[in-house]
Parts: structure tokens; C-alpha cells; sequence
């Protein structure tokens, strides 16, 4: 079985959410979630696995889970229409 690296599911999670440049809400995404997250580090864990980077640091998978859990709460989902709330594309 084969596993998705954290890092790597977060920066499609952010592509998907189209809100990869929108550092101050990932940011308080963390923050709502007790992490104290700067943008050399957010931009460290948005590194995909394999890519030649020196700033290249393994995300957690309790910081991805506690990602995903803020997401929820703050409805980032699908609509029917496939637009995410809250990604300010609607």
C-alpha cells in the first residue's frame, strides 16, 4: 500500500482550494488550531516530496490533520457546482 507524503497532500489541498497564495489565511487556518505557523515554514511544508529544496522540512501529519479538521469547520467544501466555499470564488 502506498501513502500520500503529507506535504505532498497538502500543496494539492491548497491548489485544489485555490488558496496557495493566500499565505495570511493558511496561516490562520493553523493559528485557529493552536499552530504558530510562519511562511518560511508554510512554504517548507508546501515543498513537494522529491523536489530538489533546501528549505524542503516533512510536514506533520498532525498539522495536516489539524488542517483539515479547520477546513471543515469553516466549511471549505464542495457545492454542486464544485466551487469551494469560503475560496472566495463564489
Amino acid at each position: 500500500m502506498q501513502f500520500i507524503p503529507t506535504n505532498d497532500c497538502f500543496h494539492h489541498i491548497l491548489r485544489l482550494l485555490q488558496i496557495h497564495k493566500d499565505k495570511s489565511l493558511v496561516i490562520e487556518i493553523f493559528a485557529a488550531q493552536g499552530w504558530d505557523i510562519t511562511k518560511s515554514k508554510l512554504k517548507s511544508w508546501d515543498t513537494k516530496t522529491g523536489k530538489a529544496s533546501a528549505g524542503y522540512r516533512e510536514m506533520p501529519r498532525k498539522a495536516l490533520d489539524d488542517f483539515i479538521d479547520e477546513l471543515y469547520k469553516r466549511k471549505f467544501v464542495c457545492n454542486k457546482a464544485g466551487i469551494t466555499k469560503g475560496s472566495g470564488l463564489f
